[in-house]
């Protein structure tokens, strides 16, 4: 697989793979991108130190080392902030890029650059605000290592300053003229806003709402990476409204990702690059082939059953379809399949996936809301599992004389790499075993995996170099530090509505729903479709999600089902065409346009939501698999 496959997700789909190439080439030699990775790559390795340590410790000597927890925190701070800024330059931000694409050549470099400064004046407000944090936490100390707070508050500000210097370095590769006139314009921008604010005075608050929206949306049609947009609409509605002083910024971005189950979402990404580089996925995929490989339309069945398992790994389905995808890419070729068919059924695959433990959304949901996360874990495997059943069903009638047959293979074949595959399938057994059976938290569980996974590369398959390994490592720390500033902007988005009495606004608009459970579940739907398209999935989910769940219960709708609904709707949005910016990876990875794999696509999106519409209207998928083990 590329060893960075999440880069396409900031470039157009029919060059993303040679751009990021050219993208990481151009920053390689950066000595001050350099000594952040090794930062980043660090805490990720203390992190998982420390974590794994608590394992071993409470197993063998059945004490817990109560300063683990500091130190992950601390860590995970620092993959937030400073993995966050160097996501940036390796183009890792999720953005919108449909509307530039669209417009005339020479105005993409003029966006470019306006966007360059929009980020550069984010990074500037968030460190000063960043520092005064510290200044105010500078008497604090943790309970049990006695850390000062400020080594908590140090990576904001450092992160914050390097987003600043990524924008400069960015928008002087510009012309001039060019980025002369995006920065002229991104000042009078900023300086049009204070002026209508200080004019209207208390009445600004009457327009600072309206005022917000319209600037989320023009920054998300220019392409500005959404975790920026966030935090800039963030700042520009508590400077505006004056409800409340933007020192609480920085406090609640810090908060956003400070619950004990975030600190998973690393390991979770760092088993499933493990898995992917250590070729234990491989292994996985060669098993599946030898089992359905040799059933009509084979190779796409291979997909959907390796999307099912693969997804019960690494927690991102970006990953998921990367690891796949790469590997399936020249069986597919060999196989005479048309890469558009390619291409949709995995993107098809990477929807069902994301109710399948451990799901990133899942992990996010879980934070961000009361809902546990085993029973989440749980009530999402048959619902994933039928609709895998129904696009398994629907890839066989399609396949009828189109597509040429994998050669059978013998049992001993099977058996063969049935055994192979026997220690990678260990690894998806530890993860959803240990949380739902409650031996192990979330994050023990996936620092154990990573560790098995590390082993079984490094020692059993000798597979996984020390080049590979450090690859992998800073590949997963900028990968997680996307996710976790994405996670942290968003919650801060999500308390400024509140402030707003957004949840206010949109209870009263459902009441005009009159308790009808039926119209308040389809309007759930068209609502995290569209905005699991525009937002990308987790953005959106992190909004919605705690506005939403906590009206179900007047509708009679349990929780959990619901949790699952919305988890579903998101990726159903995030990896849909035209727009989904999963589905221009996914195009990306199989070599072919969107266009042609928007066009294979239409019978699957059918098939996905008459699964979706099941699992609204139907409890019984969700719940019934919970109930069983008394989770619920």
């Amino acid at each position: 697989m590329p060893a960075n496959p999440d880069m396409t997700r900031f470039v157009d789909g029919n060059s993303a793979e040679a751009n990021a190439r050219d993208g990481r080439r151009a920053h390689q030699c950066d000595l001050v991108e350099q000594v952040a990775e090794i930062l980043v790559v660090l805490a990720l390795v203390g992190e998982l130190v420390a974590m794994f340590g608590n394992v071993i410790s409470r197993s063998f000597f059945h004490t817990s080392l109560l300063w683990s927890l500091e130190i992950g925190e601390l860590a995970l701070v620092v993959m937030t902030f400073v993995g966050g800024a160097i996501a940036y330059p390796r183009n890792e931000h999720m953005a919108l890029h449909a509307f530039v694409q669209r417009l005339p050549g020479r105005w993409h470099a003029r966006i470019d650059a306006l966007v360059c400064w929009q980020v550069f004046a984010m990074a500037v407000v968030g460190s000063w605000l960043a520092y005064e944090m510290m200044l105010s936490r500078w008497s604090e100390q943790t309970p049990y290592l006695g850390l000062s707070a400020i080594w908590f508050a140090v990576p904001m500000i450092l992160g914050m300053t390097l987003l600043a210097y990524f924008a400069v370095r960015r928008a002087l590769l510009h012309p001039r003229y060019t980025m002369l006139m995006a920065a002229a314009v991104t000042a009078i921008a900023f300086g049009a806003l204070m002026v209508f604010s200080l004019m209207l005075g208390p009445q600004a608050r009457n327009y600072t709402l309206p005022a917000t929206f319209a600037v989320f949306l023009l920054q998300l049609l220019f392409g500005v990476p959404i975790g920026f947009i966030l935090l800039i609409a963030t700042l520009l509605y508590l400077n505006t409204s004056n409800t409340v002083p933007l020192s609480v910024v920085p406090i609640n971005m810090q908060s956003g990702v400070s619950s004990f189950v975030m600190l998973s979402i690393p390991f979770f990404i760092l088993a499933g690059y493990v898995m992917t580089e250590g070729g234990l996925s491989r292994r996985l995929t060669d098993f599946i082939i030898s089992l359905v490989g040799r059933f009509r339309g084979g190779m796409l069945q291979v997909i959907v059953v390796s999307m099912y398992i693969m997804s019960g790994i690494s927690g991102s389905k970006i990953a998921d379809v990367a690891a796949v995808g790469t590997t399936m890419k020249s069986v597919m070729r060999r196989e005479r399949y048309d890469p558009g068919e390619t291409a949709a059924v995995l993107a098809a695959c990477a929807i069902m996936g994301e109710t399948v433990p451990p799901s990133i959304a899942m992990l996010v949901l879980a934070s961000v809301s009361s809902l546990s996360i085993g029973s989440l874990f749980i009530a999402g495997l048959l619902p994933a599992a039928v609709i895998a059943l129904c696009l398994m069903v629907l890839i066989y009638f399609r396949s009828r004389n189109r597509v040429g047959e994998s050669k059978k293979n013998s049992f001993r074949e099977i058996l063969r790499a049935g055994l192979d595959a026997v220690p990678a399938l260990i690894a998806p057994i530890i993860l959803i075993g240990g949380i739902v059976s409650g031996i192990a938290t979330p994050t023990e569980v996936s620092s154990t995996a990573v560790v098995y996974a590390l082993l079984l590369s490094i020692l059993f398959y000798r597979s996984l170099s020390v080049g590979q390994l450090w690859r992998v490592m800073a590949n997963t720390a900028a990968q997680a530090g996307m996710v976790l500033f994405i996670t942290s902007t968003a919650s801060t988005f999500s308390w400024s509505l509140t402030i707003a009495k957004m949840p206010q606004k949109i209870a009263a608009l459902f009441n005009a729903l009159h308790g009808s459970a039926t119209m308040f579940m389809l309007a759930t739907i068209i609502t995290l479709v569209v905005m699991g398209a525009l937002l990308e999935g987790l953005p959106a989910l992190l909004i919605f999600g705690p506005l939403l769940l906590p009206m179900v219960s007047p509708f009679g709708i349990d929780p959990l089902q619901y949790g699952i609904v919305i988890i579903i709707s998101m990726g159903l949005g995030a990896f849909s065409p035209p727009i989904g910016v999963g589905m221009f990876v996914t195009c990306s990875i199989c070599d072919t346009t969107m266009e042609n794999a928007t066009r294979h696509m239409f019978p699957y999106l059918i098939v996905l939501i008459i699964g979706l519409l099941l699992v609204s209207f139907v409890p019984w998928f969700s719940l019934v698999v919970p109930r069983l083990l008394n989770l619920i």
